[in-house]
């Protein structure tokens, strides 16, 4: 019988590596069907749809919800080694996190009483891009591009969890009956945290597809992150727009496909063969791919008579965009409703903060509000700092306990910074959002009132579980927060801060513009100073309405509080 316990696992990745070092899997053949009807009552095994170096893939029905599912059984030779079975149960519980709507579901594992280690995952009705490929030769660009951004949007996701795919190709993006990707095969991901502290760790042979494999993955117990993926992503954009694979001395894809020009510096960055050249993260080259001009021709042909003959007219139609950018630190900037203002994506990181000359100033310990109930003489101060915010923190999450003056200087540290590198123009300059710019970011009018009667999440309260990071079920682990008032039935996964791009981003390409913390506003020396966006620890719904801006003293440090900053370019490139 099946182990249906709870999703606990392990790390394939390595697994396999030690599979494919010792060729475990050779002469392994997949049982058919009927063969493993016995010990998976709960299902009917229907075909084996695939077949491949890491298992087999079969068709089920899960009878109990009466769904399609696929059952991925791994070669039974793996099973046999001492220490697998932990292995396994900790990567299972690793990928079944991975709840994205661009990536293959993982519903359940477990160990059948012939042996076999499998897991139960979404059943993908569609095609995969090899088989476009194969039957199409090459995509319309735009497709391309499209089915290439909602890729990152997964790798994105899975990154900031700590799992690195490490084989991207065609063959294992698939696309659904609607044409949507799903990014299969992280099975044998690696967990990269545990790369770095060295738990568990197993050396042995390439994992990936040599035309796909960034050049450190061949490098025997050599170090591979994130990077990795952006490299594979970017042969494989290539393939997709040319047909052909970058091999040796490539020729551009200007020069193949002459609509795409502009595409040629986005993949010659993406497949440097130096990971710190590369792309930080994904984020920022699908930024690339979205500032990328895009051409589309139009044919026009009519008949002028029979001396006239036919007179063909193409005309050149271009829709240029505003370019995305992205500066030193890593910070993707988008166009977001304002002329002249690039929106940061993200709220500033820690990690940003960490490099700036703001923070290597003396540190004091300082009072930080930690409970906001009752007027305010009564809050809750303790002493802490912005490195040290009383919540738990990571570089990816959201600096917390900057006050206004601070926030401010960041974004003037930032500038002479980039105006000295030549990063930015002269003329450039990084601040905090206006009360309108935040306003038209968000969705709503520049003159937008509080309350403005919606949500971020454009439906009814209370927000769905992937809205956004609001106090919620979650905080109930926290007995001084558990006081507070919660959304429930509702758990959004983080009790305190999420890092940053944690939930989906708005239709500008923002994330976190509500939930998480409470954003700085721009605002003259002696005025009065606001803020926007709800919290991680804000739950009314007065609260949640995109409109809300309670009013802040400057020198407030909260571990709710953080910001976001803008590039303004009075004269954009």
């Amino acid at each position: 019988m099946p182990d249906h316990s709870p999703l606990t696992s392990a790390e394939t990745q390595r697994l396999f590596r030690t599979a494919l070092a010792s060729g475990a899997t050779v002469g392994w053949s997949p049982p058919e069907p009927s063969e493993l009807a016995p010990y998976f009552p709960g299902y009917e095994i229907e075909a084996l749809i695939a077949r491949g170096g890491m298992g087999a893939v079969y068709r089920a029905r899960q009878l109990s919800l009466n769904r399609p599912v696929a059952i991925k059984l791994l070669p039974i030779d793996l099973g046999m080694r001492e220490d697998f079975a932990e292995r396994f149960r900790r990567e299972a519980e690793a990928l079944a996190r991975l709840q994205h709507p661009h990536i293959v579901a993982v519903h359940d594992f477990g160990q059948a009483d012939d042996g076999h280690y499998f897991m139960v995952m979404e059943l993908v009705e569609g095609t995969d891009l090899a088989t476009r490929l194969r039957n199409e030769g090459v995509l319309p660009p735009d497709e391309a591009l499209r089915i290439v951004r909602q890729v990152c949007e997964a790798l994105q996701f899975a990154h900031q969890r700590g799992v690195v795919h490490r084989d991207i190709k065609p063959g294992n993006v698939l696309l659904d009956a609607a044409g949507q990707v799903k990014v299969a095969d992280f099975g044998i991901a690696q967990f990269a945290q545990d790369e770095a502290a060295g738990d568990l760790t197993m050396t042995g042979a390439l994992l990936g597809t040599p035309d796909y494999t960034a050049p450190e993955q061949l490098i025997v117990s050599g170090p591979v992150d994130h990077r990795a993926d952006i490299f594979s992503l970017g042969v494989m954009l290539y393939q997709l727009l040319t047909g052909q694979l970058p091999r040796g001395v490539y020729r551009p894809v200007s020069e193949i496909v002459p609509s795409m020009r502009g595409i040629d510096v986005v993949l010659a960055r993406a497949m440097q063969s130096d990971p710190a050249r590369r792309y930080g993260q994904v984020l920022e080259l699908s930024a690339g791919l979205t500032a990328t001009p895009s051409r589309r021709w139009c044919a026009v042909m009519w008949s002028a008579g029979a001396l006239l003959g036919v007179i063909a007219a193409i005309v050149w139609m271009q829709q240029p965009k505003p370019a995305a950018f992205t500066n030193s630190l890593g910070l993707t900037f988008v166009p977001a409703g304002t002329p002249g203002v690039l929106f940061c994506t993200t709220e500033t990181r820690v990690r940003d903060f960490a490099a700036s000359d703001v923070a290597r100033r003396p540190q004091i310990p300082v009072p930080i509000y930690v409970n906001y109930e009752g007027p305010r003489e009564a809050w809750l101060r303790k002493d802490g700092l912005w490195s040290q915010p009383l919540i738990p923190q990571t570089p990816e999450h959201p600096v917390v306990a900057v006050n206004h003056q601070e926030a401010a200087a960041f974004c003037e540290w930032l500038t002479r910074y980039e105006r000295s590198s030549g990063r930015i123009g002269p003329q450039d300059r990084y601040r905090l959002p206006t009360m309108a710019e935040w306003s038209v970011a968000a969705g709503l009018e520049a003159d937008a009132h509080d309350p403005a009667n919606a949500y971020p999440w454009h439906g009814t309260y209370p927000p769905p579980a992937d809205a956004g990071n609001y106090a919620s079920d979650e905080l109930r682990s926290d007995a001084e927060f558990a006081k507070l008032p919660l959304i429930s039935p509702r758990d959004d996964g983080h009790a305190y801060t999420a890092p940053v791009a944690s939930f989906s981003a708005n239709r500008h390409g923002l994330y976190d513009m509500g939930g998480n913390v409470a954003e700085w506003i721009e605002g003259a020396a002696g005025q009065e100073t606001f803020t926007r966006g709800a919290t991680w620890l804000d739950s009314r719904p007065d609260a949640l309405d995109a409109g809300c801006r309670p009013k802040v003293s400057p020198d407030t440090r909260s571990f709710i509080l953080g910001f976001r900053i803008v590039l303004e370019q009075p004269h954009p490139p």
